[in-house]
């Protein structure tokens, strides 16, 4: 493991969040390989609660977005965005509930170290796909007099983005299943 991959930093800050304690306990065998064990799940938690974060900040630009069709009176657009908050906030329980992360799948299966690092990559890489989609909602800036062809094409486009990240969270599986 390398002292720059996202599990390595993920690690370390697990390991500065609980202290002197387990680092004790790191020092008798079988404590130490449970522990070892132990920092990839909390590894994992830290990650998920990251990506989730993420995700639930999305839904704060489309909720604005809605607010001014709703102040400039636009009957026609009024909840055209609501699909996507729908299908954020859907996608944040998925990364949240017991579907995704070591706490679902993995649990079941013993993990390699190398295969944990690979669901910390993954992690990482759907962390920086979060921010991408951040980027992405907090761009538009809808003039008043919008066609609401503009606002459905935008609005699908970014279904679409919504539905990459679904399908990139549910190929996350894979590296357990070694497919």
């Amino acid at each position: 493991m390398t002292s720059n991959s996202p599990i390595s930093q993920y690690v370390s800050r697990f390991k500065a969040e609980k202290g002197k304690i387990l680092s004790f306990l790191s020092v008798f065998p079988f404590y130490g390989e449970v522990l070892k064990n132990h920092q990839y799940y909390e590894a994992d938690r830290i990650a998920r609660n990251e990506l989730s974060k993420k995700l639930d900040s999305l839904k704060e630009p489309i909720r604005r977005i809605e607010e001014n069709f709703v102040r400039e009176r636009r009957m026609d657009l009024i909840g055209s965005t609501e699909v996507l908050l729908s299908i954020i906030e859907r996608l944040k329980n998925e990364i949240i509930g017991a579907s995704y992360g070591l706490n679902g799948l993995g649990t079941g299966f013993k993990a390699t170290e190398s295969e944990l690092e690979a669901l910390a990559e993954w992690d990482y890489s759907l962390i920086h796909h979060a921010e991408e989609l951040s980027t992405k909602v907090k761009s538009p800036n809808f003039p008043p007099d919008v066609s609401v062809d503009t606002i459905r094409d935008w609005v699908s486009s970014f279904r679409s983005e919504l539905d990459e990240f679904d399908s990139a969270l549910k190929g996350r599986k894979d590296v357990f299943l070694k497919q």
